[in-house]
């Protein structure tokens, strides 16, 4: 009588045996933000967010497929798609209930740069007059926003860059990971004449991820963390961690 049963029961049986197979793939969005993403057939290397984001996934045995999309769209995405996530992500309280933060990938800070001959501003309003560039929907132009400074937006990281070698910027507004890397890149002197405070680099997910996921992927970021992977990754992009654009003092 049994073994007459078996057939009839083995479907519901597999419907509720755990399969790794049934988990939801996640995808996560990113914009070009050398080096923390470097974007499809850049010929580089992926970057390292990219590289830390995957090494975490495939710890917590999480399948992610990375996207490339406009800062702003890939935001949007993250926050109305269930299995979506966006990186790399600041955390500041406008953004705090609308995401769960997974895990971090680089501590950072937002800074004004100039070229390497300018002088520290004594405030933030100083540069009140100024002409500054930012990435649009970055959180430096939050931070922009919050201080009520005017500035004009770009949608390509580096282009801040470019106007400030051109003279048609007089300050750029970026994370100084960027900035250090860019400066390396182009071997344009920069210098940090304003803090804008602290821009942790995190990766995060829609608010209904399945905590499953999310829990695993948070382990193996604090994992990564404690073994240094994420420092070592890190110095692969920028060198050792001296830093020449950073201020003599907050």
């Amino acid at each position: 009588m049994l073994i007459r049963l078996l057939p009839l029961l083995l479907p519901t049986l597999l419907l509720f045996a755990p399969s790794a197979q049934a988990q939801t793939a996640l995808q996560a969005y990113s914009m070009l933000y050398p080096p923390l993403h470097m974007g499809p057939g850049s010929g580089q290397k992926p970057g390292i967010a990219d590289e830390l984001v995957l090494r975490a996934a495939n710890l917590a045995g999480v399948t992610i497929e990375i996207r490339t999309l406009p800062w702003r769209r890939a935001q949007l995405m993250a926050s109305q798609h269930r299995d979506a996530c966006v990186f790399p992500l600041s955390r500041h309280p406008a953004r705090e209930k609308q995401y769960q933060w997974v895990g971090l990938i680089a501590p950072g800070q937002l800074r004004l740069y100039s070229w390497v001959g300018s002088t520290r501003l004594a405030s933030l309003q100083s540069a009140a007059d100024a002409r500054i560039t930012v990435l649009a929907g970055s959180s430096a132009e939050i931070r922009l926003q919050q201080q009520r400074l005017p500035y004009s937006t770009t949608n390509v990281v580096a282009d801040g860059l470019r106007l400030l070698q051109l003279g048609q910027a007089d300050y750029w507004a970026v994370h100084d990971v960027v900035a250090r890397y860019e400066a390396r890149l182009s071997r344009f002197p920069l210098k940090a004449v304003a803090s804008l405070g602290e821009a942790n680099s995190w990766l995060a997910c829609h608010r209904n991820t399945p905590k499953a996921q999310v829990q695993a992927l948070q382990q193996a970021f604090l994992q990564l963390q404690a073994q240094g992977e994420a420092e070592r990754i890190m110095r692969n992009y920028l060198g050792d961690r001296h830093d020449e654009t950073k201020p003599a003092a907050e």
